[in-house]
């Protein structure tokens, strides 16, 4: 496969930073350009960059078997927040890198193309993206997902505090905050949107994922959840994300 790590300038980060790009490689592109492939973007967590999916899951070999092309942006410990320290995440993860990579190289930005999930904090950036964005994704992937900050909050210490002031900031308005993932669900909106939400039952996260998923399915939304023995690990996502890539066709 052709594994690309590409340094570039953003302007919205206003400074250079990582993308990961795995597409099919000489041998195996055919004759199918990558304008006319499904693209997932795959969104890591808070102790990872734009690296970690390809050195720590199979995804490479997903690639090799289905053609897909996946695309890992790098965001620190942002939480895929605007207004990090003045730098934009969330409009750098949602729309300058499709919109570059698209420049670049010919990827789609055909909903029936494109694709979305995230680990853990990647969750909670996949939810946001999506949800906010529906009209652009096929699905939704959310894997150990942060994707309820209410429950959060007050369990988070002191130094967590001083390190996302952005997040204790929606403190006071945490039910209706944007920021908040399980706050955008909306029965009209994402009525198109197929969402996936899967964690483990030992997973500090469950019950994020749980009432999230809950929620999806009480507006009537097409959400599916998968509930199963496993802690906070890798071992768990690398069968995620290749269960989610089969699904993509």
């Amino acid at each position: 496969m052709a594994l690309i790590t590409m340094d570039f300038y953003s302007r919205e980060l206003k400074m250079s930073t990582l993308v990961t790009v795995i597409a099919p490689d000489s041998v195996r592109i055919g004759q199918t350009p990558l304008s006319q492939r499904k693209c997932l973007y795959l969104l890591h967590g808070l102790t990872d960059d734009a690296t970690a999916i390809v050195r720590l899951s199979r995804t490479e070999l997903f690639v090799q078997e289905t053609g897909i092309v996946v695309v890992t942006p790098s965001v620190g410990r942002s939480m895929y927040c605007d207004n990090v320290l003045g730098q934009n995440y969330f409009t750098h993860v949602a729309d300058e890198v499709p919109g570059y990579l698209q420049l670049v190289m010919g990827l789609s930005r055909k909903k029936e193309d494109n694709y979305i999930a995230g680990i853990s904090m990647g969750g909670m950036g996949a939810a946001r993206i999506a949800l906010t964005y529906p009209e652009r994704f096929t699905a939704v992937g959310l894997f150990s997902g942060l994707l309820d900050i209410k429950m959060l909050l007050p369990v988070i210490t002191e130094e967590q505090r001083l390190e996302f002031p952005f997040l204790v900031s929606e403190e006071a308005d945490i039910d209706t905050t944007p920021l908040n993932p399980i706050n955008l669900l909306n029965a009209r909106k994402h009525a198109g949107l197929d969402i996936l939400v899967r964690c483990g039952e030992q997973d500090e996260l469950y019950p994020m994922s749980v009432a999230f998923y809950e929620k999806a399915k009480s507006l009537g939304l097409n959400a599916t959840g998968v509930f199963e023995p496993g802690e906070h690990v890798w071992r768990l996502w690398d069968g995620y994300i290749e269960d989610f890539m089969k699904t993509m066709g």
